[in-house]
Order: C-alpha cells, then sequence, then structure tokens
C-alpha cells in the first residue's frame, strides 16, 4: 500500500484498495486491485472466473502473468519491511499509513486430497526473463547450507506455503524424519509473518536469537519465509489463470 501511496502521490487511492471501496478507481484498475487483494489475503479463494475477467479489460497473458509476479514479489517486500521493522528514509506529505492491528486474519480451509494438485504440476513463468529472475532468486534462498541449513529453509518455506494453502508446495518441501530442537521456534516464527506479518515485533527476533541464531541467519530467516510466501502465490496465481 506505501508503494501505491508514494507512486500515486495520493492517500485516497490506496486507502480505498485496502478497504475494498474501490468504486472510485477506473475499471480495469478496480479489476487488478481486487485480484491483488484476493491474492495477497485470500489466496484460496481466487477463481479461473476472476483471472478470465482480466481479459475483459485488454491485458494479455503476459500483462495477466506480469501482474501476479508484481503482486506476488510485493508479498515478500512488505513481509521483509513488517519484519525487520523498516523505516522510510523518504519524504512524503502524505499522512502516516498505520495497519490495523485489530483486523482479523482469514481463516484457512483445511487440507483435503481434493484440494492438492498432481504431483509436478507447479506452473512456473513463460516470460524467459520473468523466469531465469525468479528460479535464480529461488536457487539463491533455498539452496544454500549456511547460515541456515536446508533443512531450516525447507522447514521455514513448508509452513509458509501451508498457510498459503499451497498444499503440493507444502508437502514437496516437508521432510520425513526427527525434528530438530529449534523446529518448533521456527515454524511459529514461518506461521506468523505469513498469516500476520503487520503484527511482527523485536521480541519474534528475540526467539529465534535465544535459539542460538546469528543476526545473519534471522535475516536470511525472513528471506526464506518471504520469499515462500511469493513464491506461492505466484503458483497460485499462475494455476487460476489457466497454467499446468
Amino acid at each position: 500500500m506505501e508503494f501505491l501511496r508514494v507512486a500515486s502521490g495520493e492517500a485516497a487511492p490506496s486507502l480505498a484498495v485496502l478497504r475494498g471501496e474501490d468504486e472510485s478507481l477506473a475499471p480495469r484498475a478496480r479489476a487488478l486491485a481486487k485480484i491483488a487483494a484476493t491474492l495477497t489475503a485470500e489466496p484460496w479463494a481466487l477463481t479461473r472466473e476472476a483471472m478470465e475477467g482480466l481479459t475483459h479489460h485488454g491485458l494479455d497473458e503476459e500483462q495477466i502473468e506480469a501482474a501476479i509476479g508484481v503482486i506476488s514479489m510485493f508479498n515478500y517486500f512488505t513481509r521483509v519491511a513488517d519484519a525487520t521493522g523498516i523505516e522510510f528514509d523518504y519524504t512524503t506529505p502524505l499522512p502516516a499509513f498505520r495497519p490495523d492491528l485489530r483486523q482479523v486474519t482469514a481463516s484457512r480451509p483445511g487440507r483435503s486430497v481434493s484440494s492438492r494438485p498432481a504431483a509436478g504440476s507447479r506452473p512456473r513463468p513463460r516470460h524467459p526473463k520473468l523466469q531465469r529472475a525468479w528460479e535464480s532468486w529461488r536457487t539463491y534462498v533455498m539452496e544454500a547450507d549456511e547460515p541456515l541449513s536446508r533443512h531450516e529453509r525447507r522447514l521455514l518455506a513448508s509452513v509458509a506455503a501451508e498457510e498459503t494453502t499451497d498444499w503440493a508446495g507444502a508437502e514437496a518441501l516437508s521432510e520425513p524424519g526427527s525434528a530438530e530442537g529449534s523446529d518448533d521456534v521456527l515454524a511459529e516464527f514461518a506461521r506468523k509473518l505469513s498469516r500476520q506479518p503487520w503484527r511482527m515485533q523485536g521480541e519474534d527476533l528475540e526467539s529465534l536469537r535465544a535459539s542460538g541464531y546469528s543476526e545473519v541467519a534471522v535475516l536470511h530467516a525472513i528471506s526464506v519465509v518471504s520469499h515462500q510466501n511469493a513464491d506461492s502465490r505466484f503458483v497460485v496465481g499462475l494455476r487460476a489463470a489457466g497454467r499446468t
């Protein structure tokens, strides 16, 4: 929302989108805003009909993929900002935006066999540059052994995927075997940052530090969870757009 406020130079449009009061927006912008709100807050509720509706506003397949990518990326940026406590380093005449800490998180639907896509059916971007960038980013975030082990990275990512109801992603990331001592701490951190990023506080990072994680490891944990929230939403959005 802050990006939209600064980019537009107005507070009203972004606040209207946030409140669901988007009648003042142009039809195309309103359609995109609804997709963004759904994919961000309730990705499991995004329908094929909603995505097909974008074509009626003149968006082609490549533009729809780009829109899904932008929405997903900002689910990364905002979580990194919320978890690290980033403060804006620019001046703006706009009134400060404060999230409603009393807002209720949407209930996640239960996992069911019918909701699980077939194995190996994880869609990826078709645009070559986007595909290369996305896969390179994912490799960097998920394949390193330091300062977090691959087990720790996969645990964080599997919880984040589950919170997005990306069941196939969660199952692919989960590892059988005995749990490690800090697994519960990591899982709780991933769950909160995925479900309620606006509620992140310094104490959430302290729980990781108290478990022996260095400052760099904490930053990696934030990045893994934030990236998986983006990646799972990208996959959900592409599936809703008809990708298999």
